[in-house]
């Protein structure tokens, strides 16, 4: 069985520009994909108070039918394919890291259900997402499948006191109307304040500016079962971990391959292969360890001590 992270959508939707969007999802004539926009000028509506989440969402059955694949890194529609070492040292909060960081609490905020969260992570503690925070759960309804991969951050721009970086985003996944799947690739712009008197500890934190994202390539559908293979199970699954140094990892599981690709920030940093274990499972290749068992893992790269991991409900 593939195990589905779904992210709802979290920004208003139509064809990239800096004027506010009417929030409905605009199909590529050409494609079926849908175009997604933040305008970060637009005033929200008024924050409400004690959001309760409570959006359309798909049941469990319906992911699992509709699962769809997205573009790669390095293939058309994919993040780029930056097969560069990333540092697993700590990163400090105001660095293009911290930035990244924030894009990836804002998924997982979502994949959580937790919407007033993920909507108090843009500027102005949600206003610069145009929408209320009853808006901005309630537009999470019109998707079967929404996902996100998180790139790794650029780097950090300043101007008039103010800090400024870019994100690279792929989101994917399927639309209920139709049941198109989609494809979006583009940017998240992330903005803090400089070190300048008078400034806030929140305006000090990035948060959110704008995201722009247009359809790029295709979301490919699982392939449909016929009566030759309806019977052989997909044991392929994903997990989405937080780690106790503040970041985050994806471990992809093949147990017929019995290997795990493990990737940060849209970075694939190895492929392991499956080791006998007393309890739980582990896996190893070139100094990378991956222990788990239940909702915790462990992992190790090379030259680094071990870190605790925690399965993102």
């Amino acid at each position: 069985m593939r195990l589905l992270l779904p992210l709802a959508a979290a920004c208003t939707l139509a064809a990239c520009s800096s004027q506010p969007a009417d929030n409905e999802a605009a199909a590529d004539a050409r494609g079926g994909n849908v175009a997604e926009v933040a305008n970060a000028a637009a005033p929200a509506n008024g924050a409400a108070a004690g959001l309760s989440g409570e959006a359309e969402a798909p049941d469990a059955a319906t992911e699992i039918a509709q699962t769809v694949t997205p573009p790669a890194p390095g293939e058309p529609g994919g993040l780029a394919d930056d097969r560069t070492p990333i540092s697993e040292a700590p990163f400090t909060q105001d660095s293009a890291q911290g930035a990244a960081n924030v894009v990836q609490t804002y998924y997982a905020l979502l994949e959580a259900g937790k919407y007033r969260d993920a909507w108090l992570l843009w500027r102005g503690r949600g206003k610069g997402s145009g929408m209320s925070a009853q808006a901005f759960a309630a537009s999470f309804g019109k998707y079967s499948e929404y996902h996100a991969n998180v790139g790794a951050p650029g780097r950090i721009d300043a101007g008039a006191g103010q800090r400024y970086v870019s994100v690279p985003v792929q989101i994917y996944g399927r639309v209920k109307q139709g049941n198109r799947p989609f494809n979006l690739l583009g940017s998240a712009m992330l903005r803090r304040a400089g070190d300048v008197d008078g400034a806030t500890a929140e305006q000090k934190r990035w948060r959110i500016e704008r995201i722009d994202v247009q359809p790029r390539g295709q979301a490919k559908p699982s392939p449909s079962a016929s009566p030759a293979t309806e019977d052989i199970a997909d044991n392929r699954s994903t997990a989405r971990y937080r780690c106790m140094d503040g970041s985050r990892l994806v471990g992809a599981f093949d147990p017929d391959k019995d290997r795990v690709i493990v990737s940060r920030g849209g970075k694939v940093l190895a492929t392991l292969r499956g080791q006998r274990a007393a309890s739980g499972i582990r896996y190893v290749a070139k100094g990378y360890e991956l222990r788990a068992k239940g909702s915790d893992m462990t992992f190790t790269a090379p030259g680094q001590p071990p870190i605790a991991c925690r399965i993102i409900d």
